[in-house]
Protein backbone atom coordinates (compact mmCIF):
# COMPACT_ATOMS: atom_id res chain seq x y z
CA UNK A 1 0.00 0.00 0.00
CA UNK A 2 1.37 3.38 -1.03
CA UNK A 3 -0.20 6.33 0.79
CA UNK A 4 -0.41 9.47 -1.36
CA UNK A 5 -2.32 11.75 0.99
CA UNK A 6 -3.02 11.47 4.72
CA UNK A 7 -4.13 14.94 5.89
CA UNK A 8 -4.78 13.96 9.53
CA UNK A 9 -1.88 11.52 9.98
CA UNK A 10 -3.88 8.36 10.55
CA UNK A 11 -2.05 5.08 10.90
CA UNK A 12 -3.58 2.57 8.50
CA UNK A 13 -4.34 0.17 11.34
CA UNK A 14 -6.41 2.84 13.09
CA UNK A 15 -8.89 2.87 10.21
CA UNK A 16 -9.09 -0.69 8.86
CA UNK A 17 -7.92 -4.28 8.72
CA UNK A 18 -7.98 -6.64 5.75
CA UNK A 19 -10.19 -9.71 5.39
CA UNK A 20 -11.07 -12.28 2.75
CA UNK A 21 -14.45 -11.75 1.15
CA UNK A 22 -16.71 -14.54 -0.12
CA UNK A 23 -17.36 -12.95 -3.49
CA UNK A 24 -16.32 -14.12 -6.95
CA UNK A 25 -16.00 -10.50 -8.14
CA UNK A 26 -13.79 -9.23 -5.31
CA UNK A 27 -11.88 -11.51 -2.93
CA UNK A 28 -10.86 -8.92 -0.33
CA UNK A 29 -12.51 -6.48 2.03
CA UNK A 30 -11.29 -3.44 3.93
CA UNK A 31 -12.89 -4.07 7.32
CA UNK A 32 -13.38 -0.65 8.84
CA UNK A 33 -12.50 -0.11 12.49
CA UNK A 34 -14.36 3.23 12.59
CA UNK A 35 -17.60 2.54 10.72
CA UNK A 36 -19.54 0.31 13.13
CA UNK A 37 -20.52 -2.14 10.38
CA UNK A 38 -18.49 -5.33 10.69
CA UNK A 39 -16.77 -4.49 14.00
CA UNK A 40 -18.33 -2.99 17.13
CA UNK A 41 -17.20 0.56 18.02
CA UNK A 42 -17.96 3.41 20.36
CA UNK A 43 -20.96 4.92 18.48
CA UNK A 44 -19.50 8.42 18.58
CA UNK A 45 -16.53 7.34 16.46
CA UNK A 46 -18.41 6.75 13.17
CA UNK A 47 -20.41 9.92 13.80
CA UNK A 48 -17.18 11.87 14.21
CA UNK A 49 -15.71 10.26 11.10
CA UNK A 50 -18.65 11.73 9.20
CA UNK A 51 -17.95 15.16 10.70
CA UNK A 52 -14.26 14.93 9.83
CA UNK A 53 -15.12 14.11 6.22
CA UNK A 54 -17.57 17.04 6.18
CA UNK A 55 -14.79 19.38 7.32
CA UNK A 56 -12.36 17.89 4.81
CA UNK A 57 -14.96 18.50 2.09
CA UNK A 58 -15.05 22.20 3.01
CA UNK A 59 -11.26 22.36 3.02
CA UNK A 60 -10.84 20.83 -0.42
CA UNK A 61 -13.86 22.22 -2.30
CA UNK A 62 -14.24 25.64 -0.67
CA UNK A 63 -10.85 26.28 0.88
CA UNK A 64 -12.42 26.76 4.32
CA UNK A 65 -10.77 25.28 7.40
CA UNK A 66 -12.23 24.33 10.77
CA UNK A 67 -9.91 24.37 13.81
CA UNK A 68 -11.71 21.33 15.23
CA UNK A 69 -10.49 19.02 12.45
CA UNK A 70 -7.33 17.73 14.12
CA UNK A 71 -9.12 17.48 17.48
CA UNK A 72 -11.70 15.21 15.84
CA UNK A 73 -8.96 13.13 14.22
CA UNK A 74 -7.11 12.82 17.54
CA UNK A 75 -10.28 11.69 19.31
CA UNK A 76 -10.89 9.02 16.65
CA UNK A 77 -7.27 7.86 16.82
CA UNK A 78 -7.02 7.69 20.62
CA UNK A 79 -10.64 7.01 21.59
CA UNK A 80 -10.28 9.90 24.05
CA UNK A 81 -12.12 13.21 24.22
CA UNK A 82 -14.98 11.86 22.12
CA UNK A 83 -17.73 13.38 24.26
CA UNK A 84 -16.16 16.84 24.31
CA UNK A 85 -15.62 17.19 20.57
CA UNK A 86 -18.99 15.58 19.82
CA UNK A 87 -20.66 18.13 22.07
CA UNK A 88 -18.86 20.95 20.26
CA UNK A 89 -20.17 19.76 16.90
CA UNK A 90 -23.69 19.39 18.24
CA UNK A 91 -23.67 22.94 19.60
CA UNK A 92 -21.96 24.50 16.58
CA UNK A 93 -22.52 22.47 13.41
CA UNK A 94 -20.59 23.29 10.25
CA UNK A 95 -21.85 26.03 7.92
CA UNK A 96 -22.22 25.00 4.27
CA UNK A 97 -21.66 27.77 1.67
CA UNK A 98 -24.21 26.60 -0.91
CA UNK A 99 -26.98 24.07 -1.57
CA UNK A 100 -25.63 20.52 -1.61
CA UNK A 101 -27.26 17.12 -2.05
CA UNK A 102 -25.60 14.27 -0.15
CA UNK A 103 -26.11 10.66 -1.28
CA UNK A 104 -25.09 7.70 0.91
CA UNK A 105 -24.50 4.29 -0.69
CA UNK A 106 -26.33 1.25 0.65
CA UNK A 107 -25.65 -0.84 2.53
CA UNK A 108 -22.49 0.05 4.34
CA UNK A 109 -22.39 3.83 3.86
CA UNK A 110 -25.98 4.78 4.69
CA UNK A 111 -24.88 5.87 8.18
CA UNK A 112 -21.63 7.45 6.99
CA UNK A 113 -23.46 9.54 4.39
CA UNK A 114 -26.01 10.60 7.00
CA UNK A 115 -23.24 11.50 9.46
CA UNK A 116 -21.57 13.73 6.86
CA UNK A 117 -24.87 15.41 5.97
CA UNK A 118 -26.01 15.94 9.58
CA UNK A 119 -22.74 17.71 10.45
CA UNK A 120 -23.96 20.81 8.60
CA UNK A 121 -26.29 23.51 9.86
CA UNK A 122 -27.72 24.66 6.53
CA UNK A 123 -27.94 24.20 2.74
CA UNK A 124 -27.89 20.39 2.97
CA UNK A 125 -30.25 17.59 2.03
CA UNK A 126 -29.72 13.84 2.09
CA UNK A 127 -30.91 10.63 0.51
CA UNK A 128 -29.48 7.14 0.52
CA UNK A 129 -29.68 4.42 -2.06
CA UNK A 130 -31.42 1.20 -1.11
CA UNK A 131 -31.45 -2.45 -2.15
CA UNK A 132 -35.06 -2.78 -0.99
CA UNK A 133 -37.97 -3.13 -3.38
CA UNK A 134 -40.62 -0.78 -1.97
CA UNK A 135 -44.17 -1.45 -3.11
CA UNK A 136 -46.13 1.34 -4.81
CA UNK A 137 -43.08 3.62 -5.13
CA UNK A 138 -40.98 4.18 -8.25
CA UNK A 139 -37.24 4.60 -8.03
CA UNK A 140 -36.08 7.80 -9.73
CA UNK A 141 -32.46 6.63 -10.07
CA UNK A 142 -31.23 3.08 -10.69
CA UNK A 143 -27.62 2.00 -11.04
CA UNK A 144 -25.36 -0.99 -10.46
CA UNK A 145 -22.50 -1.84 -8.08
CA UNK A 146 -20.85 -4.69 -9.94
CA UNK A 147 -18.59 -6.05 -7.18
CA UNK A 148 -21.33 -6.23 -4.52
CA UNK A 149 -23.47 -9.23 -3.58
CA UNK A 150 -26.55 -7.08 -4.12
CA UNK A 151 -25.68 -5.08 -7.20
CA UNK A 152 -28.83 -3.02 -7.88
CA UNK A 153 -29.28 0.35 -6.18
CA UNK A 154 -32.55 2.30 -6.14
CA UNK A 155 -33.35 5.84 -5.03
CA UNK A 156 -36.89 6.51 -3.78
CA UNK A 157 -37.16 10.29 -3.49
CA UNK A 158 -40.74 11.24 -2.64
CA UNK A 159 -40.14 14.71 -4.05
CA UNK A 160 -39.95 14.37 -7.83
CA UNK A 161 -37.93 17.60 -7.88
CA UNK A 162 -35.33 16.32 -5.39
CA UNK A 163 -32.44 16.37 -7.89
CA UNK A 164 -33.87 19.11 -10.12
CA UNK A 165 -31.89 22.01 -8.73
CA UNK A 166 -28.47 23.55 -9.05
CA UNK A 167 -26.98 21.87 -6.00
CA UNK A 168 -23.70 20.01 -6.10
CA UNK A 169 -24.03 16.24 -5.60
CA UNK A 170 -21.81 14.65 -2.94
CA UNK A 171 -21.57 10.86 -3.09
CA UNK A 172 -20.51 9.16 0.14
CA UNK A 173 -19.07 5.64 0.34
CA UNK A 174 -16.91 3.91 2.93
CA UNK A 175 -14.10 3.05 0.53
CA UNK A 176 -13.32 3.46 -3.16
CA UNK A 177 -11.23 0.84 -4.92
CA UNK A 178 -12.12 1.27 -8.60
CA UNK A 179 -14.64 4.11 -8.49
CA UNK A 180 -17.01 2.24 -10.81
CA UNK A 181 -20.01 2.66 -8.51
CA UNK A 182 -19.55 6.43 -8.41
CA UNK A 183 -19.07 6.55 -12.18
CA UNK A 184 -22.29 4.59 -12.67
CA UNK A 185 -24.40 6.90 -10.52
CA UNK A 186 -22.79 10.06 -11.93
CA UNK A 187 -23.65 8.90 -15.44
CA UNK A 188 -27.22 8.13 -14.38
CA UNK A 189 -27.72 11.45 -12.58
CA UNK A 190 -26.23 13.45 -15.44
CA UNK A 191 -28.45 11.66 -17.97
CA UNK A 192 -31.59 12.31 -15.91
CA UNK A 193 -30.64 15.80 -14.71
CA UNK A 194 -28.43 17.48 -17.36
CA UNK A 195 -27.96 20.67 -15.31
CA UNK A 196 -25.90 18.79 -12.72
CA UNK A 197 -22.26 19.58 -13.42
CA UNK A 198 -20.37 19.34 -10.12
CA UNK A 199 -19.85 16.15 -8.13
CA UNK A 200 -17.74 15.11 -5.14
CA UNK A 201 -16.90 11.54 -4.11
CA UNK A 202 -16.29 11.31 -0.35
CA UNK A 203 -14.88 8.19 1.31
CA UNK A 204 -12.79 7.10 4.27
CA UNK A 205 -10.37 5.26 1.96
CA UNK A 206 -9.55 5.91 -1.70
CA UNK A 207 -7.42 3.16 -3.24
CA UNK A 208 -7.90 3.83 -6.95
CA UNK A 209 -5.02 2.94 -9.26
CA UNK A 210 -3.70 5.56 -11.71
CA UNK A 211 -5.81 3.87 -14.39
CA UNK A 212 -9.02 4.29 -12.41
CA UNK A 213 -8.13 7.86 -11.47
CA UNK A 214 -7.76 8.57 -15.17
CA UNK A 215 -11.30 7.27 -15.72
CA UNK A 216 -12.61 10.07 -13.49
CA UNK A 217 -10.73 12.60 -15.60
CA UNK A 218 -12.08 11.05 -18.79
CA UNK A 219 -15.62 11.19 -17.40
CA UNK A 220 -15.15 14.88 -16.55
CA UNK A 221 -14.23 15.60 -20.17
CA UNK A 222 -16.93 13.39 -21.64
CA UNK A 223 -19.79 14.85 -19.57
CA UNK A 224 -18.34 18.36 -19.13
CA UNK A 225 -18.47 18.08 -15.33
CA UNK A 226 -16.17 18.51 -12.35
CA UNK A 227 -15.44 15.64 -9.94
CA UNK A 228 -13.74 16.35 -6.59
CA UNK A 229 -12.47 13.49 -4.42
CA UNK A 230 -12.22 13.55 -0.61
CA UNK A 231 -10.72 10.83 1.62
CA UNK A 232 -9.03 10.42 4.98
CA UNK A 233 -6.48 8.11 3.34
CA UNK A 234 -5.70 8.44 -0.34
CA UNK A 235 -3.33 5.92 -1.91
CA UNK A 236 -2.79 2.94 -4.16
CA UNK A 237 -3.20 -0.66 -3.08
CA UNK A 238 -2.35 -3.95 -4.77
CA UNK A 239 -3.77 -7.29 -3.64
CA UNK A 240 -2.05 -10.61 -4.29
CA UNK A 241 -2.45 -14.18 -3.15
CA UNK A 242 -5.42 -16.46 -2.62
CA UNK A 243 -7.51 -16.21 0.55
CA UNK A 244 -7.85 -19.20 2.81
CA UNK A 245 -11.27 -20.81 2.89
CA UNK A 246 -10.74 -22.85 6.05
CA UNK A 247 -13.30 -21.47 8.45
CA UNK A 248 -13.17 -21.96 12.19
CA UNK A 249 -16.30 -22.71 14.16
CA UNK A 250 -16.03 -21.37 17.70
CA UNK A 251 -17.64 -23.52 20.38
CA UNK A 252 -20.69 -21.79 21.81
CA UNK A 253 -23.50 -22.63 24.18
CA UNK A 254 -26.57 -23.78 22.27
CA UNK A 255 -28.60 -24.36 25.44
CA UNK A 256 -28.45 -20.87 26.96
CA UNK A 257 -31.81 -19.08 27.05
CA UNK A 258 -31.62 -15.28 27.28
CA UNK A 259 -34.39 -13.08 28.62
CA UNK A 260 -35.98 -11.44 25.56
CA UNK A 261 -37.93 -8.18 25.90
CA UNK A 262 -39.91 -6.35 23.24
CA UNK A 263 -39.71 -2.54 23.47
CA UNK A 264 -42.05 -0.69 21.09
CA UNK A 265 -41.21 3.00 20.79
CA UNK A 266 -43.62 4.15 18.05
CA UNK A 267 -45.57 6.16 20.65
CA UNK A 268 -42.57 8.50 20.86
CA UNK A 269 -42.71 9.36 17.15
CA UNK A 270 -45.08 11.77 15.39
CA UNK A 271 -47.29 10.66 12.52
CA UNK A 272 -45.48 12.95 10.08
CA UNK A 273 -42.26 11.02 10.74
CA UNK A 274 -43.77 7.88 9.17
CA UNK A 275 -43.90 6.81 5.53
CA UNK A 276 -46.82 4.46 4.88
CA UNK A 277 -45.26 2.11 2.34
CA UNK A 278 -45.06 -1.66 2.28
CA UNK A 279 -42.35 -3.96 0.99
CA UNK A 280 -42.13 -7.56 -0.12
CA UNK A 281 -39.19 -9.74 0.91
CA UNK A 282 -37.23 -12.02 -1.40
CA UNK A 283 -39.28 -15.02 -0.25
CA UNK A 284 -42.59 -13.20 -0.68
CA UNK A 285 -43.38 -12.04 2.86
CA UNK A 286 -45.20 -8.70 2.93
CA UNK A 287 -44.21 -6.06 5.46
CA UNK A 288 -46.90 -3.40 5.86
CA UNK A 289 -45.23 -1.53 8.70
CA UNK A 290 -44.23 2.08 8.11
CA UNK A 291 -40.79 3.34 7.20
CA UNK A 292 -39.18 6.32 8.94
CA UNK A 293 -38.58 9.58 7.10
CA UNK A 294 -35.70 10.27 9.50
CA UNK A 295 -33.53 7.63 7.81
CA UNK A 296 -33.18 9.75 4.68
CA UNK A 297 -34.27 6.89 2.43
CA UNK A 298 -36.94 9.12 0.89
CA UNK A 299 -35.06 12.42 0.99
CA UNK A 300 -34.38 14.60 4.02
CA UNK A 301 -33.65 18.29 4.46
CA UNK A 302 -31.35 19.50 7.21
CA UNK A 303 -34.32 21.36 8.73
CA UNK A 304 -36.35 18.14 8.98
CA UNK A 305 -33.29 16.34 10.29
CA UNK A 306 -33.17 18.72 13.25
CA UNK A 307 -36.92 18.31 13.87
CA UNK A 308 -36.71 14.53 13.86
CA UNK A 309 -33.63 14.55 16.11
CA UNK A 310 -35.79 15.58 19.08
CA UNK A 311 -37.92 12.46 18.62
CA UNK A 312 -34.84 10.27 18.26
CA UNK A 313 -33.52 11.81 21.48
CA UNK A 314 -36.76 10.78 23.20
CA UNK A 315 -36.27 7.21 21.95
CA UNK A 316 -32.67 7.22 23.19
CA UNK A 317 -33.77 8.42 26.63
CA UNK A 318 -36.44 5.72 26.80
CA UNK A 319 -34.05 2.95 25.77
CA UNK A 320 -31.34 4.23 28.10
CA UNK A 321 -33.71 3.80 31.03
CA UNK A 322 -34.05 0.11 30.14
CA UNK A 323 -30.31 -0.57 30.48
CA UNK A 324 -29.43 -3.15 33.10
CA UNK A 325 -25.71 -3.59 32.54
CA UNK A 326 -22.49 -1.62 32.36
CA UNK A 327 -21.42 -2.95 28.95
CA UNK A 328 -24.15 -2.69 26.33
CA UNK A 329 -24.23 -3.57 22.64
CA UNK A 330 -26.62 -1.76 20.31
CA UNK A 331 -27.22 -3.46 16.95
CA UNK A 332 -28.53 -1.77 13.83
CA UNK A 333 -29.86 -3.83 10.96
CA UNK A 334 -28.78 -3.73 7.32
CA UNK A 335 -29.31 -0.28 5.83
CA UNK A 336 -30.86 0.93 9.08
CA UNK A 337 -27.66 2.07 10.76
CA UNK A 338 -27.60 5.81 11.40
CA UNK A 339 -30.56 6.14 13.77
CA UNK A 340 -29.54 3.14 15.94
CA UNK A 341 -26.00 4.55 15.98
CA UNK A 342 -27.27 7.97 17.02
CA UNK A 343 -29.47 6.41 19.70
CA UNK A 344 -26.51 4.39 20.99
CA UNK A 345 -24.39 7.56 21.20
CA UNK A 346 -26.93 9.03 23.63
CA UNK A 347 -27.29 6.00 25.92
CA UNK A 348 -24.41 6.74 28.27
CA UNK A 349 -21.02 5.16 28.98
CA UNK A 350 -20.11 1.58 28.15
CA UNK A 351 -22.22 1.42 24.96
CA UNK A 352 -20.94 -0.09 21.72
CA UNK A 353 -22.51 -0.11 18.28
CA UNK A 354 -22.54 -2.81 15.61
CA UNK A 355 -24.69 -3.65 12.58
CA UNK A 356 -25.89 -6.70 10.74
CA UNK A 357 -24.70 -6.98 7.14
CA UNK A 358 -25.38 -8.98 4.01
CA UNK A 359 -21.63 -9.09 3.27
CA UNK A 360 -20.19 -12.61 3.77
CA UNK A 361 -16.59 -12.71 5.04
CA UNK A 362 -14.34 -15.70 5.68
CA UNK A 363 -13.65 -16.21 9.38
CA UNK A 364 -10.80 -18.01 11.09
CA UNK A 365 -9.00 -17.81 14.43
CA UNK A 366 -5.49 -18.05 12.96
CA UNK A 367 -2.68 -15.49 12.50
CA UNK A 368 -4.42 -12.51 14.10
CA UNK A 369 -6.97 -12.51 11.31
CA UNK A 370 -9.64 -9.79 11.52
CA UNK A 371 -12.83 -11.87 11.49
CA UNK A 372 -12.74 -14.82 13.87
CA UNK A 373 -16.45 -15.46 14.43
CA UNK A 374 -19.49 -15.33 12.18
CA UNK A 375 -23.23 -15.53 12.89
CA UNK A 376 -25.52 -16.51 9.98
CA UNK A 377 -29.25 -15.82 10.05
CA UNK A 378 -32.21 -14.98 7.86
CA UNK A 379 -32.56 -11.22 7.40
CA UNK A 380 -35.25 -9.83 9.74
CA UNK A 381 -36.12 -7.12 7.16
CA UNK A 382 -35.82 -9.13 3.96
CA UNK A 383 -36.58 -12.77 4.65
CA UNK A 384 -34.87 -15.06 2.18
CA UNK A 385 -31.57 -13.11 2.31
CA UNK A 386 -28.79 -14.35 4.60
CA UNK A 387 -27.36 -11.72 6.94
CA UNK A 388 -24.29 -11.83 9.18
CA UNK A 389 -22.84 -10.50 12.42
CA UNK A 390 -19.18 -10.80 13.34
CA UNK A 391 -16.89 -11.03 16.38
CA UNK A 392 -19.10 -11.13 19.45
CA UNK A 393 -17.41 -13.06 22.24
CA UNK A 394 -19.18 -15.17 24.82
CA UNK A 395 -19.98 -13.10 27.92
CA UNK A 396 -18.62 -9.95 26.25
CA UNK A 397 -21.72 -7.82 26.87
CA UNK A 398 -24.22 -7.56 29.69
CA UNK A 399 -27.09 -6.95 27.29
CA UNK A 400 -27.95 -6.15 23.70
CA UNK A 401 -30.51 -3.81 22.14
CA UNK A 402 -31.43 -4.70 18.54
CA UNK A 403 -33.08 -1.68 16.92
CA UNK A 404 -35.37 -2.27 13.95
CA UNK A 405 -36.90 0.35 11.70
CA UNK A 406 -39.85 -1.92 10.88
CA UNK A 407 -40.81 -5.54 11.42
CA UNK A 408 -43.30 -7.74 9.60
CA UNK A 409 -43.81 -9.72 12.82
CA UNK A 410 -42.03 -10.44 16.09
CA UNK A 411 -41.03 -13.84 14.67
CA UNK A 412 -38.84 -12.07 12.09
CA UNK A 413 -36.23 -11.47 14.78
CA UNK A 414 -36.12 -15.10 15.96
CA UNK A 415 -33.21 -16.31 13.78
CA UNK A 416 -31.01 -13.42 14.97
CA UNK A 417 -32.03 -13.97 18.61
CA UNK A 418 -31.16 -17.67 18.33
CA UNK A 419 -27.69 -16.82 17.03
CA UNK A 420 -27.02 -14.27 19.77
CA UNK A 421 -28.12 -16.72 22.44
CA UNK A 422 -25.03 -18.78 21.56
CA UNK A 423 -22.75 -16.23 23.25
CA UNK A 424 -24.55 -16.10 26.60
CA UNK A 425 -26.16 -12.68 26.30
CA UNK A 426 -28.42 -12.59 29.37
CA UNK A 427 -30.74 -9.85 28.08
CA UNK A 428 -31.82 -9.30 24.48
CA UNK A 429 -34.06 -6.27 23.90
CA UNK A 430 -35.97 -5.84 20.64
CA UNK A 431 -36.58 -2.13 19.96
CA UNK A 432 -39.09 -1.63 17.17
CA UNK A 433 -39.35 1.95 15.88
CA UNK A 434 -42.68 1.58 14.04
CA UNK A 435 -45.81 -0.33 14.86
CA UNK A 436 -46.19 -3.83 13.48
CA UNK A 437 -49.05 -4.11 10.98
CA UNK A 438 -50.28 -7.68 10.57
Amino acid sequence: MDVLNNPYNFQLGQLFQMAARINKNRSFLFVSKVLGKHLAVNPKIPLLVGSLLAIRYLEVVYGESDPRAQKIANAIQTNEGLEEIWGSLQKAPISLPKATTFVGFAETATALGHAVFSSFSNNAKYIHTTREQIDSLTSIINFEEEHSHATSHRVYALDAEFFKDGSEVVLVDDEVTTGKTAINIIRTIKAEYPLKNEFTVVSILDWRTPEYRERYRQLEEELDIKIHTIALIDGVVSISGTPTTDEYEMKTDHTFQPEVSYLPVSHLLSSDSLQQSSSTSVNGISNKSSYLHATGRFGLSIQKEKEFSNQIQAVANYVKEKRRGKKTLVIGTGEFMYLPMHIAAQMGEGVYFHSTTRSPIYHTNSNDYTIWQKFNFDSPENQGVTNYLYNIQANQYDEVFIIFERMSSLDAASPLIEELARVNLPYINIVNMTEIVE
